[in-house]
């Protein structure tokens, strides 16, 4: 069966860092503050809304080029390129869909020429950051995008195939036809998708396997 899209998430996936939130704590010095946030969502204290928006507090006033800088120098997951590369040669379209944050995704998205991209938007202002969240993508809330992105797209879920690494993914493998796990980080991960890999080096060679 021919496959018609595929929604990569970026972290963990394309990237090598799997949590840019924690990226940028470390970056600048307000670790402390992001774990205590994280602790207050995970335990039911804030919701996913608040812990977003108190992350974002955190960067107030801080550069939006620093921060450009800090996520481009991550390193990309073998075989990203290579990937991208093949997918445009068979004319299969792909989109990114993260709960990360459009600084990170939007660059990512223009270096791989991917079709679309949705994920978290981090509010400025004279290219600095103002404090506040757009979470257009919920945490372990991207079943419903990814309907949305189907019926946009106009192709039957059969024909999708999802790539993610989190437990978050999970919804997102149960909308589409086909699921793979990179580096999966949990057994639940793992079960949920059709294959696992290492990385993205044996991706386009798995394509053409379940295109034959």
């Amino acid at each position: 069966m021919s496959i018609e899209l595929i929604i990569f998430d970026v972290d963990g996936v394309l990237k090598e860092v799997v949590d840019p939130y924690s990226l940028l704590h470390r970056h600048f010095g307000t670790e402390e503050e992001g774990s205590r946030h994280f602790q207050a969502f995970r335990n039911g204290s804030i919701t996913y809304h608040e812990f977003a928006q108190l992350d974002a507090w955190s960067w107030r006033g801080q550069r939006v080029d620093e921060i450009k800088d800090v996520l481009r120098s991550t390193p990309w997951t073998p075989g990203a390129f290579e990937t991208a590369a093949g997918l445009k040669a068979r004319g299969i379209p792909f989109v990114l869909l993260s709960s990360g944050f459009d600084l990170n995704v939007e660059d990512v998205a223009d270096d791989m020429d991917a079709r679309g991209w949705c994920a978290n938007i981090l509010y400025r202002d004279h290219g600095r950051i103002v404090g506040s969240m757009a979470v257009r993508v919920p945490y372990a809330g991207k079943g419903p995008i990814v309907r949305e992105i189907i019926q946009r797209w106009g192709v039957d879920p059969a024909r999708v195939l999802a790539v993610g690494d989190s437990d978050t993914d999970i919804r997102m493998f149960e909308q589409v036809g086909h699921a793979v796990a990179i580096r999966p980080r949990s057994d639940a991960v793992r079960r949920a998708a059709d294959a696992n890999m290492p990385d993205l080096t044996s991706f386009i060679a798995f394509i053409d396997e379940i295109e034959e």
